[in-house]
């Protein structure tokens, strides 16, 4: 699993079009305790990373995508942008 602070470091040095894959499984219910097989700790670390990835696509730092790596398996990637422009937020 990548730690927030290796999430961090790659997002600092990484050049535009960069992509690096930061969780793979659902993430959802990976980041929730009872459905999810990962311990606490493990899930701690994935939903600050999860929260800071978001963060980060918010601000224009970063791209979010999902590929579907098989049914019940997800791969999340952040892509780091040519240029940074905050992102349009619903509420």
């Amino acid at each position: 699993m990548l730690s927030v602070a290796a999430f961090l470091a790659w997002a600092k040095t990484a050049d535009p079009g960069d992509a690096i894959t930061y969780h793979e499984g659902l993430l959802s219910e990976d980041r929730t305790a009872g459905p999810s097989p990962l311990p606490e700790k493990a899930r701690a670390e994935l939903h600050r990373m999860a929260g800071r990835a978001m963060g980060m696509a918010i601000s224009g730092e970063l791209l979010l995508v999902q590929r579907r790596i098989e049914p019940g398996r997800i791969a999340y990637i952040a892509i780091k942008p040519k240029d940074i422009q905050p992102r349009r937020t619903w509420s």
